[in-house]
């Protein structure tokens, strides 16, 4: 049956609607004559709804006359008539035919570059390195040697630890690892001593390896040794190991803030200006308007055009959207000056504190006078302040 109608679709066919009192005398006579008629749908008593091939239809004309009944065409299907309306609209199909064309072609370039999981490299020295060693905007993706990319930009960029490059249709996505900062390695081998890296008091000095210099209870200074790994005894020669400790020792941190009790706050007026750009490939076409602001805040949002998924065609439209600002002068309570510098102060001294540190006490003073609020805090720590330093 599926073959039948694929065959009834390239042939071409038609939907009629047949109206008669003898309506099941028509199509019996149908089926005599083999007059092949389907998808057969009753409207009401009089009238029926069927299809049939357009090489059948003449035929029904003695069948109509002997029944007293009347056909009329409400609809032709198939692909006779796509092609009649095609050779109708040459020009509106062919157009159709070139943008699918150009499409196809356009798809097999790169028009994007996405750059993921970087934190301090900056992706701009990234995208120069890609663009040196063939990877940009434009570039075919069939010659694109990825593992000659990644290595080239793992020799040039040491900051990386590690780069992978994949294609998704018109876009390539870089994701890359940085590499830690940490304390300079120190082979198990190489003799080294033990050292304070911040100021302390040391609270527990548990020496594994070496002979310490300090003891518990001791206010050590930042590079100042704490644990040797030269060796020295009475009778025997001098020797140097490996020294191994853990030191543990109060620190402490400090920062201050100051906040104005005047204050200029910018609000939106409600006002926007807006100004457009279009981006083809790397030429821009735009029309420049001057911002009649004074202040401002600006926000640039870019549009694909064309895309579809991860097919992205190099067709932008980037609109810059200026908000009108106006300054009025606040005075804020001293209780919310007191909370900003809480919150701001916390935040700093969060970032400079070491995570696998135990905070022993906090304290945070203020001073107030006319025209602002001071804060000051010291954060006191319990941490393990001992590095290596090896032993030249």
């Amino acid at each position: 049956m599926f073959i039948i109608r694929i065959w009834n679709y390239l042939r071409g066919y038609a939907i009629i609607i047949v109206k008669g009192l003898k309506i099941e005398r028509f199509i019996n006579l149908a089926v005599v004559n083999n007059i092949y008629i389907w998808d057969i749908e009753k409207l009401d008593y009089t009238t029926v709804k069927a299809k049939i091939g357009l090489e059948n239809f003449g035929r029904l004309r003695d069948i109509v006359r002997k029944t007293d009944s009347s056909v009329s065409i409400l609809n032709k299907r198939g692909f006779p008539f796509i092609l009649r309306n095609i050779r109708r609209r040459k020009l509106f199909y062919s157009g159709l035919f070139l943008m699918c064309v150009f499409i196809y072609i356009m798809s097999s370039f790169v028009w994007m570059i996405e750059i993921v999981g970087t934190k301090d490299v900056d992706n701009e020295s990234i995208l120069r390195c890609l663009y040196n060693e063939g990877l940009k905007e434009g570039s075919w993706k069939g010659r694109l040697d990825r593992r000659h990319i990644e290595n080239q930009v793992l020799i040039k960029m040491p900051e990386l630890s590690w780069i992978g490059i994949q294609i998704k249709g018109t876009k390539a996505v870089v994701e890359v690892v940085e590499k830690s900062e940490g304390p300079p390695l120190i082979s198990r081998t190489d003799a080294c001593d033990i050292v304070a890296a911040k100021d302390g008091v040391i609270t527990k000095l548990l020496v594994l390896s070496g002979d310490p210099l300090v003891k518990d209870g001791d206010s050590v200074r930042k590079g100042q040794k704490l644990v040797t790994g030269t060796i020295l005894r009475e009778n025997l020669e001098p020797r140097q190991i490996h020294s191994l400790a853990q030191v543990s020792a109060r620190t402490w941190y400090e920062d201050a803030e100051e906040i104005p009790l005047q204050q200029i706050e910018f609000k939106p007026t409600g006002r926007v200006a807006r100004q457009y750009k279009l981006k083809l490939l790397d030429k821009e076409f735009s029309r420049k308007k001057s911002v009649n602001f004074k202040d401002f805040n600006e926000y640039v949002e870019e549009r694909h055009l064309i895309s579809f998924g991860d097919y992205v065609f190099p067709i932008k439209l980037i609109e810059y959207r200026f908000e009108e600002l106006v300054p009025e002068l606040k005075t804020i309570m001293v209780d919310e000056a007191k909370e900003r510098c809480a919150e701001r102060l916390n935040a700093r001294i969060k970032l400079r504190i070491p995570e696998d540190a135990v905070i022993l006490k906090r304290d945070i003073n203020y001073y107030t006078d006319k025209k602002s609020v001071k804060a000051k805090i010291s954060v006191e720590v319990l941490e393990d302040i001992g590095v290596k330093q090896k032993i030249y």
